[in-house]
């Protein structure tokens, strides 16, 4: 079946910027089911980690356009739409960039592990989650229901008072994240 589509997807169209609008459409559907699929269920009380200061402004290292599952701008005090302070709190912990972006007086997680060495460098992007066999470790304030768009609604935990350990538990799940790519 995979070889019957993937034949009509190379030898079908006659013009080539019709196969490359229909790559195009491709790779970001395939890059926002994967986004989709590593969904967070777990949001914080307070922005995370607990006990790190918030970042003033984004290093200028790091500003500039990335792709995701679109592209995003970063600034010294943007991420995409979202503004340092307002709706969104960045922290920085070793080379772990942790982006808590407040939602229903919340906050999401994503955390951002920046690897550099001389010209190389690589961007994994990590979304926490709590399993059964961790759960009972957190302080677990609230659960909530949460439709991502696909399917039934999904258990959201509510956590406060979390400790550096108990943040790694969370985040050891992911053997890899998603990559994300530097732009410009």
């Amino acid at each position: 079946m995979l070889s019957i589509i993937l034949y009509f997807v190379l030898f079908s169209f006659t013009n080539i910027n019709q196969y490359n609008l229909i790559m195009r459409k491709l790779i970001f559907l395939i890059a926002v089911v994967l986004t989709l699929a590593s969904c967070t269920n777990v949001s914080f009380v307070k922005p995370q980690p607990e006990g790190v200061k918030a970042l003033t402004e984004i290093p200028e290292n790091l500003q500039g356009i990335y792709a995701f599952t679109d592209s995003i701008i970063v600034t010294s005090n943007t991420i995409g739409e979202d503004t340092l302070g307002k709706s969104l709190i960045v922290k920085k912990r070793g080379n772990f960039y942790y982006l808590n972006y407040l939602e229903d007086s919340v906050y999401s997680l994503t955390v951002v592990k920046v690897v550099k060495c001389l010209s190389f460098e690589d961007f994994d992007v990590f979304h926490p989650k709590i399993t059964n066999d961790n759960k009972e470790i957190f302080n677990v304030v609230g659960v909530r229901l949460k439709n991502y768009g696909f399917g039934d609604d999904s258990e959201e935990y509510i956590v406060d008072n979390v400790s550096v350990s108990q943040l790694n538990k969370i985040l050891e799940n992911y053997e890899d994240g998603d990559k994300l790519i530097r732009i410009k």
